[in-house]
């Protein structure tokens, strides 16, 4: 069993089961909008982290799979899952989401946020995402947007990498810049439909200045007011948030 005595990872740990990250809330929101229910559903989440994710949502679905490069993040999960009594119902894989160990039409949905941009093939996973999901099937993304309110601390991380803390605990390397354009183009190369596609926190500053100023709760509540406003006025900055999210369905081709 994992012994988390280290303070600030025990906070972010439970950042991740409250899933407070606003790109989860555009996940479940998105998800919800496709299925009424869950209920049966095969559900694989690719770069899982810690499995806040998977543990939120593993009692509505028929089987949960969360795979994760990093074996710490994936150990951590394990005990968290044990930790909620959900280890029967949540598999946890440590694996490249370049080489997915699925076979072909898996999933009902594939889960992946914010994960591509850490991914040196993001390429290669995506098609490794899209291989995975079943036909007719959903696939959910999300990724920084680079031409957002996120601007300046996008170009810090593309300069310098992730901070420390995340570099400790989980494998990732300097992100690669995504946004609006660059995601469309990216998946008109694959055999999907593009469904839906939002961004969410309009209002973006670091996690460290939003919980030192005690800001979170205000600044989501005046993002969706935001993102509303947008969508109904002003549609060209309705994907102007800092984290872009989109939902795909694999075609049918043959039925």
């Amino acid at each position: 069993m994992v012994t988390i005595d280290d303070d600030f990872l025990s906070k972010i740990i439970r950042d991740k089961i409250s899933l407070v990250d606003p790109w989860y809330q555009l996940v479940i929101e998105m998800l919800h909008s496709a299925f009424p229910s869950l209920n049966g559903k095969i559900i694989i989440e690719v770069g899982c982290g810690f499995g806040g994710f998977l543990l939120n949502i593993s009692k509505s679905c028929g089987e949960v799979v969360g795979v994760d490069i990093s074996s710490k993040a994936i150990r951590i999960a394990k005990d968290l899952a044990k930790q909620f009594d959900l280890q029967k119902r949540i598999n946890l894989i440590v694996a490249d989401a370049q080489f997915l160990p699925f076979k072909d039409d898996s999933g009902d949905v594939l889960v992946c946020s914010e994960t591509l941009e850490h991914i040196p093939n993001y390429e290669k996973a995506l098609s490794e995402l899209v291989r995975v999901t079943k036909k007719s099937g959903y696939l959910c993304l999300t990724v920084p947007n680079f031409l957002s309110t996120a601007l300046f601390e996008n170009i810090i991380l593309l300069l310098i990498g992730q901070p420390s803390y995340i570099k400790s605990h989980v494998s990732v390397e300097k992100e690669h810049i995504f946004h609006v354009f660059k995601l469309k183009k990216l998946l008109n190369c694959y055999n999907v439909e593009i469904v839906a596609m939002r961004s969410v926190d309009f209002l973006h500053l670091p996690p460290k200045i939003r919980k030192l100023l005690k800001i979170e709760w205000p600044l989501q509540v005046l993002s969706r007011k935001l993102e509303n406003f947008f969508a109904k006025y002003l549609p060209p900055l309705r994907l102007a948030g800092a984290n872009i999210g989109v939902l795909v369905k694999k075609r049918c081709l043959v039925c």
